[in-house]
């Protein structure tokens, strides 16, 4: 099915007051050797000059089945938190934050159209490993030569997170947010797997095989969502951006015109399958970045209620007994797995708290224990 790029409409938008920039990126190919994009986006407060060199730098991944956008809500309210006129008249511990990058999955958003020729019908065509490489090659490039990074993840993103830290001797970043990280250790899936954690993967491959993936227009799509769980559920300009960003123009089965999921179902469907090990990769290196005397400080962040992802997968990732020694572990209340679509700005203060704690010359107090 061919795809291609297609501007929202005034009734499924919603902008951020922030400077915006676009760039497409490199990636490595596909394990057959079938080229790859990544679509990123550069993030400023408005106003701020284009060549200060004060400040953060923030590099923001989404999760499964959503963009990079999907970060926006969260970063307005974070600038915003953290303008020259906040830091000025209530908190000066706050940084200051010199831009964000949110880089995309390369088979999710703007990224999957990019892409399409090389996703179709091949679910292990863009494996979370090689996103990994990608924000790795990011790192070193002149986009951010002489930043001081730190990384923040969502769901899956956390995964392409840690893999990107695999090609360096130190960290890249200077402190590490995971949101909902959902990755797991070899041996907690060959304990939990088949009672805990499979029936979860399944749930989810079932329901993204038998939803709906075509509507007319992108306005009949926002009424779709808002009418019906989870979208119903979700902070209005994340289901506005979902509109925008994660779908795409296609043709329906009888070949009429019409707005399709951009992010190829067989990606999603198959994403916990196809990158079971890439998440037992992805846990290790907390063991390794949160130990020894040059450690990175890495904060988590749950949702309160367990839901998507089993408690032997939060159990693992904080599990201190394997040398993950994380710096805090937040529990937000009122909110499972999927905070950053329900929660925007309750994760962007939640970040903005972390970030003055990463960024304060003491050392990390821990936040309240989940476990």
């Amino acid at each position: 099915m061919a795809i291609a790029l297609q501007p929202a409409t005034a009734q499924t938008s919603y902008i951020p007051n922030l400077n915006i920039e676009s760039f497409i990126l490199p990636s490595p190919p596909t394990p057959t050797g079938k080229p790859l994009s990544v679509a990123a986006k550069r993030y400023r407060a408005p106003g701020a000059p284009i060549q200060s060199t004060d400040g953060i730098t923030l590099l923001m991944f989404h999760g499964l089945g959503q963009h990079k956008e999907q970060w926006e809500p969260t970063l307005e309210k974070l600038f915003a938190i953290h303008s020259t006129s906040s830091r000025s008249n209530s908190n000066s511990n706050l940084p200051q934050i010199r831009e964000a990058w949110a880089l995309e999955w390369q088979s999710h958003g703007e990224s999957a159209v990019l892409n399409q020729n090389s996703l179709q019908d091949d679910a292990e065509s863009a494996p979370l490993n090689l996103w990994g490489i990608a924000i790795a090659n990011f790192l070193k490039s002149d986009h951010v030569a002489g930043h001081r990074l730190y990384g923040v993840g969502y769901s899956s993103g956390t995964v392409g997170l840690l893999l990107s830290t695999r090609d360096f001797d130190k960290s890249p970043y200077n402190g590490i947010i995971l949101i909902e990280p959902s990755m797991m250790d070899s041996d907690t899936w060959k304990a939990n797997g088949e009672d805990e954690i499979q029936p979860a993967f399944d749930m989810v491959t079932n329901a993204v095989k038998h939803r709906r993936d075509a509507w007319a227009t992108r306005e009949a799509a926002m009424k779709f969502f808002m009418g019906r769980f989870p979208w119903n559920a979700w902070d209005p300009r994340i289901v506005a951006l979902f509109a925008e960003h994660a779908l795409t123009s296609g043709k329906d089965k009888d070949g009429n015109p019409c707005v399709v999921r951009s992010c190829p179902m067989i990606h999603e469907a198959l994403a916990f399958q196809v990158n079971l090990k890439n998440t037992w990769d992805a846990v290790e290196q907390i063991s390794k970045l949160s130990s020894g005397s040059s450690r990175v400080p890495i904060h988590v962040v749950f949702g309160e209620t367990v839901d998507l992802m089993p408690q032997v997968i939060r159990e693992c990732v904080v599990d201190k007994n394997k040398g993950r020694n994380v710096a805090s572990i937040t529990t937000i209340p009122d909110v499972g797995h999927t905070i950053m679509q329900e929660m925007p700005d309750v994760v962007a203060t939640t970040v903005s708290d972390l970030l003055i704690k990463l960024c304060s010359p003491s050392p990390p107090v821990p936040v309240r224990s989940l476990l």
